[in-house]
């Protein structure tokens, strides 16, 4: 076993212990062992190792002040001025048998020797054996000096914050994780919120950067396929797409009948020991729901009593007519099923894809989060039917989530935010993880970001969502928040469940990138436009709300 207490590395004493920091003073800030020179700098990792045993720390500060001592000499008294090494350390945990475990039983006494510690020293901490430890994988780049590994069940299963300003590079981390995820596992099973249609040409649907490797396990579904059946609505999102007031009459009315609907398909269709109700993911036809409404409607002989119905039938038309919501009726002759719909979305046909990813930048922005969450709720309810949670692990990931599970209370983000909260809390145990994704955590759900057991935290300029997350991270590691403005793109600190020990971690670079790059503005300013440039083109995919041509 490697000793944590090598004598080379020994680099100051303890003067000051509390709770949760410990202030040595240094006799030196740099030692070398083995040809490696290693620092004292904000974020290197130091054991206190003494008769309590050895405590894991790593460096929040560093500081040299001036003190004022007499000594006495050939002339007498003199004062003289001394340089004094300070070192903040923050407790990490402790080593047992020489493995890390969060969390120390004893806390180091003074005058306790610390010693600096190296890669070799802290991968034996971690005891990650790559031949027979499956739950870990690689996110750092082969030639990195400082190999980072993930636990995957952690990762994925307890939730994942990966959080970033934009132009930090989130959009390469988000592709980078994946990607090693594809690379390292056979069948992992991850459903992916595209906001701006950027993760396609990450995973080989790019005609410049084409990679085979990822697109066979890669489900690209484009706007112009993307479907949300109404059917598969509950009552509660169905009033919220189709922007219906749910008053107790509306409400009411619209229950009773879509039942009835529910109920004639399913005897027709000879689905029999079910049960039926307004909620129930079976086909119905929403022209024969305004026919209905129609038809009472004219039956009432009261002006007052045909008002809801006139109001219902108004918003219903309105919806069915309007071509931005075209996706909700595009299997209507099909009368697709809930389980043709999981194989679309999930990739669970024959030809199995295992990263399925939505386009969904063509939704109206006001029905958006609606639609979040209803195909959240589906998913959990996949999984929450599902008799072994171990058959099918999913993980959604949410771009931008700050667009559709906002911290602020406004009823149309109700829907999204009930049902990614309730994954957030309850999903660990029926095998559905969250994949967090967002510039501006402080207008996130803290609901959500709360029950994340890894926290990916990318640069931060904001004080206020740097302030959020120094409330997320435990007491430990609120020192690391400050470094967050100063990392470079791709560089993140990573801590949590998920990782050994808490670090800076430069992930590798995606291969192939997202679309998702600074605009060139040097070369377009001064190049022009191309020649293949067509403002036709331009509207004529504007208006069929297309961007695939």
């Amino acid at each position: 076993m490697t000793t944590l207490r090598h004598q080379d590395l020994n680099f100051g004493s303890i003067k000051e212990v509390d709770g949760s920091s410990i202030i040595l003073h240094a006799n030196f800030l740099e030692r070398e062992c083995g040809g490696i020179k290693l620092c004292a700098e904000v974020g290197a990792y130091v054991n206190c190792g003494g008769a309590h045993g050895d405590t894991i720390c790593n460096i929040s500060k560093v500081q040299i002040s001036e003190v004022e001592k007499t000594i006495r000499t050939d002339n007498g008294l003199e004062i003289v001025r001394e340089e004094r090494k300070i070192v903040t350390l923050s407790i990490l945990g402790s080593a047992t048998h020489g493995k890390f475990r969060r969390g120390t039983k004893r806390l180091p006494t003074i005058n306790c020797e610390a010693y600096f510690l190296s890669s070799d020293q802290l991968n034996c901490l971690i005891g990650i054996d790559l031949r027979e430890d499956k739950e870990h994988f690689c996110v750092t780049d082969d030639s990195d000096d400082d190999q980072t590994y993930l636990n995957l069940d952690k990762l994925m299963g307890r939730h994942v914050a990966i959080l970033g300003t934009t132009g930090s590079g989130k959009s390469c981390t988000v592709a980078s994780i994946m990607q090693s995820i594809l690379l390292s596992y056979d069948c992992p099973r991850i459903l992916f919120f595209d906001i701006h249609d950027e993760y396609p040409s990450a995973f080989g649907y790019n005609e410049n950067t084409p990679s085979a490797l990822f697109k066979e396990k890669t489900n690209s579904i484009p706007w112009s396929k993307f479907s949300l059946p109404y059917w598969f609505l509950d009552l509660e999102e169905f009033f919220g797409v189709y922007n219906l007031e749910p008053g107790s009459n509306q409400k009411a009315i619209i229950k009773r009948l879509i039942t009835k609907l529910k109920e004639d398909e399913a005897k027709s269709e000879g689905l029999l020991n079910i049960v039926v109700s307004a909620d129930t993911p079976v086909y119905f036809n929403v022209d024969a729901l305004v026919d209905e409404l129609e038809n009472e409607k004219n039956s009432q002989t009261n002006t007052t009593n045909k008002k809801p119905y006139e109001s219902l039938l108004l918003k219903l038309q309105a919806v069915r007519q309007d071509t931005r919501y075209s996706f909700l009726h595009r299997e209507i002759d099909s009368k697709l099923s809930i389980v043709d719909y999981f194989k679309f979305i999930l990739g669970l046909d024959e030809s199995e894809s295992y990263l399925n990813i939505l386009d969904l930048s063509g939704l109206p922005t006001e029905v958006r989060a609606v639609c979040v969450g209803v195909i959240s709720r589906l998913c959990f309810d996949f999984k929450y039917w599902d008799l072994d949670p171990e058959n099918i692990p999913l993980n959604l990931v949410l771009e931008e989530a700050h667009a559709y599970i906002p911290e602020e209370k406004d009823s149309k983000y109700n829907i999204s935010k009930e049902r990614v909260e309730r994954i957030a809390k309850e999903g660990r145990k029926y095998g559905i993880g969250l994949t967090v994704v967002t510039q501006r955590p402080s207008n996130v759900s803290t609901t959500v970001l709360s029950q994340c057991g890894t926290y990916i935290s990318l640069r931060l300029t904001n004080d206020l969502d740097q302030n959020k997350i120094k409330r997320l991270l435990p007491d430990t590691l609120e020192s690391q928040v400050d470094f967050l403005p100063s990392l470079r793109d791709g560089e993140a600190f990573v801590s949590g469940d998920s990782i050994n020990l808490p670090r800076k971690v430069q992930f590798k670079v995606p291969n192939p990138m997202p679309r998702s790059n600074d605009v060139r503005y040097h070369k377009s300013w001064k190049l022009g436009k191309p020649d293949s440039y067509s403002l036709k083109a331009l509207v004529e995919s504007w208006h069929k709300q297309d961007k695939s041509e």
